[in-house]
């Protein structure tokens, strides 16, 4: 199971940064027990194992110091002397063939060591959650260290909380992730800047860490990660979920959340880093977008931005005037346009589209009332469906605007040579810069 390799790995990691030469058992006793559970509160749960079975009797039993060492004797006993199951062997299939988590299983024989047990309680202790109940495994040096270095953290926090629900790691290594890994970070005053989001139940006053977004997750990762990632995504509890490995195109992602969003906000220094991550919805749920084979731009596209895109249906939803450029949709219009652009992938394009959502201002000339000629060509624009609807609208108005003519005339060459899939969005890219254009034109005519 893919959780050995990665607990393995992190004890191999960890050997290394701090020049110890645990083995895998010595580095269960010595740094995993003590900080899981040895404690009344546990920082994981494991289903059906020892632990877990102390834990439940808890209310007859207390988890003294004396009894959770016994537990942990007890653990040791079968992990020792018993055929690995999924109660011991994380990730491992049920001990009986028709239970619900006994898929996948073979009749092969496959060794598992007492040491391949040991470090699968490590390794599914590294996953970092995600909104919808599913957990990541990253095989990257960077995150495996910070994960592991958030744990002592974790615990922390569980103790000056009273009223937090325990058996959160995963839960926690998602916000730990993006906590770590944001510009703000100061590893010496961790929790200083930022403070894990938590969820009040108001009935029972009990709290609980609430769950990452994925897009944040992704996000954090593109801070400190320049490389393509093949994680490992699934879910262990009462019935085991297994997404599988699935590749993350960081680079394809940094370029939306580094890249393009310093160009279009960077030198209005009005915005954290980590803002975007705050700010921005995807329209897909995390399994949807694993089932897309990759996570890159196509998978992060932003919630709702289908809405404005012409299909063979029709033209789209029109794009809503803004007020000006403090009204809310701003941000939104914004990280549409950051997306279509990085897909579009086309430095030429984006100068094309700006120079031409500035010349349809000048033709719609939304601050004279009465002249509704330009307004008319500029919709018909806007609400074209197609390449060829486009070109022919692009050449009306070289009759309206004939000082435009090159400019003009380079753009409809642009659009002839653009694959048919990238039209729509270069469409939808238009609508988006002329509202945000019009916007600005009517900011500053209002100030002035």
């Amino acid at each position: 199971m893919y959780t050995a390799y990665i607990g393995r790995r992190l004890i191999d990691l960890v050997n290394t940064r701090d020049g110890t030469t645990r083995t895998i058992q010595r580095f269960f006793d010595d740094v995993y027990f003590p900080l899981f559970f040895d404690d009344e509160r546990y920082l994981q749960h494991v289903n059906n194992s020892k632990f877990d079975q102390a834990y439940k009797q808890k209310g007859k039993t207390p988890l003294t110091s004396v009894v959770r060492m016994g537990v942990l004797a007890a653990q040791h006993q079968r992990i020792q002397n018993d055929e690995p199951d999924g109660s011991f062997f994380l990730g491992g299939a049920a001990a009986e063939a028709t239970a619900g988590t006994s898929g996948q299983v073979t009749d092969i024989k496959l060794p598992v060591t007492p040491e391949d047990v040991y470090a699968s309680w490590i390794g599914a202790a590294l996953g970092i959650g995600v909104s919808g109940g599913l957990n990541v495994l990253v095989d990257a040096d960077v995150v495996l260290l910070t994960l592991y270095d958030g744990w002592q953290h974790y615990r922390n926090y569980l103790k000056g909380t009273s009223n937090l629900k325990p058996h959160q790691i995963n839960t926690w290594n998602g916000w730990w992730i993006t906590n770590a890994f944001g510009s703000q970070f100061d590893p010496k005053r961790p929790l200083q800047g930022r403070t894990p989001d938590v969820k009040i139940d108001k009935a029972s006053g009990g709290a609980s860490l609430e769950t990452q977004r994925w897009i944040n997750v992704i996000f954090a990762l593109s801070r400190r990660v320049s490389r393509r990632l093949t994680t490992y995504v699934y879910s262990l509890s009462q019935m085991n979920t297994t997404v599988g490995f699935v590749l993350i195109d960081l680079p394809k992602v940094v370029a939306v959340e580094r890249d393009l969003y310093k160009q279009l906000f960077g030198q209005q220094g009005q915005f954290k880093e980590e803002a975007l991550s705050s700010l921005y919805n995807t329209e897909l749920g995390f399994q949807k977008a694993c089932e897309l084979g990759v996570i890159g731009l196509r998978a992060i596209e932003p919630a709702s931005l289908r809405e404005y895109i012409p299909n063979p249906r029709g033209p789209g939803k029109p794009v809503k005037a803004l007020k000006d450029s403090n009204d809310p949709l701003f941000i939104t219009y914004t990280i549409y346009q950051i997306w279509i652009i990085a897909m579009l992938n086309n430095q030429k394009l984006l100068e094309l589209s700006e120079r031409v959502a500035a010349m349809l201002i000048q033709v719609a000339d939304p601050t004279k009332r009465g002249k509704t000629g330009g307004s008319n060509l500029v919709n018909e624009l806007v609400s074209t469906t197609n390449r060829a609807q486009l070109i022919e609208r692009f050449a009306k108005l070289i009759e309206r605007v004939p000082d435009q003519h090159q400019m003009l005339n380079e753009t409809a060459g642009s659009i002839a040579l653009m694959p048919v899939s990238d039209i729509p969005l270069f469409i939808a890219l238009l609508k988006l810069k002329f509202a945000v254009e019009e916007a600005k034109l009517t900011n500053s005519t209002s100030k002035n």
